[in-house]
This record gives C-alpha cells, structure tokens and sequence, in this order.
C-alpha cells in the first residue's frame, strides 16, 4: 500500500501516525494507496472517497481531502426517524435534526433522515475522521469489521475514531501526557 500525502505548509503530523497506525491493525493487501491532501474546488471540512474495485483495476483506493479551515463541523447521517404506530413521527434526539421526509412506494415505508455535527478542532482530527470513514468502506467490503456499508455507520465508526484519538496521550519532549485541548468536553 502506498501513501500519498499532499499537504503544503499543514503539520499534520500526530493524524497521519494515528492513519499509518490504525491502517496497520488491518490486512490492507488489496489497497493500492491511501492520498491524503487539501482538496479541489470550493469544498470546506473534509471528504474523501473509497474506490472499490473493478474489472480492470482489482484494488482498492482510498481517497481524503483536508481543506479545512478548523475548526470545522461536519454534518453526519444517524438512524432514520420511523413512524409510530399512530403514524407520528418521534423528535430527533438532542444535537441532531430532521431531515428529508423520505417514501418508498414499492413498499409504502416512509421515514425522516436524521442529521447531526461532528465537530474537529484541528487538521489532525479532520485527517482522523475522514481516514476512518473512508477506511469503514474498504473495511466492510473486506468484511473485516461487522455492520452495514452505509453512511450512518461510517460517520459512527468516524466519531468513535475521533474520540478515541483524542483520549490519546500526546507526547512533549518524550513524556506521554493527555492533551488537555484534545480531550472532549461536557456542555
């Protein structure tokens, strides 16, 4: 697997180790590369993409752009909204909100999608959460962790990252220690 890391004038150093590390737990054989850089076009926070394969290229490709600026929130997909047997709809849980009304008509099953925010601090959680989202594609496809392919469960599988980097110590001048910006907060 090659890394391809594009990131002019970006200290980004503490969430590539964590990427390199976390990749390493995983068998990534069948992983062409993994590119990290700033983005194009207009776009602000990060996205990214996981390439599967195909007929003529048997790998996978997993693709993160960082444009920032940080802090920045991402909105992120949670677990639809369903009808009550009353044919109400329950509220959206606390610091998330009701989406698109959506209607399936070959089934008649109806539902609202739920809408929630991520936010991360630095270039370094940005890389964290895009990289493991990216990364929960490959690795459902592979079947190497349990659960649906969808994107509610990569933006989960991307905040558990992202919380467990940050209760991560850091090191200053060779002593672990948590990072006290780093670590979440209450409100």
């Amino acid at each position: 697997m090659r890394w391809i890391i594009q990131l002019k004038g970006c200290h980004a150093d503490r969430g590539l180790s964590w990427s390199r590390r976390f990749l390493d737990t995983y068998d990534t054989s069948r992983v062409e590369w993994v590119r990290i850089d700033q983005g194009r076009g207009n776009y602000q926070g990060v996205y990214g993409r996981c390439w599967y394969p195909t007929d003529d290229r048997p790998t996978f490709r997993i693709s993160c752009q960082i444009p920032g600026p940080f802090p920045c929130d991402i909105l992120t997909r949670k677990p639809p909204l369903y009808p009550r047997e009353d044919g109400t709809f329950p509220r959206a849980g606390r610091g998330t909100r009701r989406g698109q009304y959506v209607h399936d008509p070959r089934t008649g099953r109806e539902w609202y999608r739920v809408l929630g925010c991520t936010r991360v601090e630095t270039i370094d959680e940005g890389i964290v959460w895009i990289l493991a989202h990216e990364a929960f594609h490959f690795l459902r496809q592979t079947r190497q962790i349990s659960g649906r392919n969808n994107e509610i469960e990569a933006d989960h599988f991307a905040d558990q990252q992202v919380e467990d980097y940050r209760c991560q110590p850091v090191e200053r001048d060779g002593v672990a220690e948590p990072d006290q910006l780093l670590l979440p907060f209450s409100v």
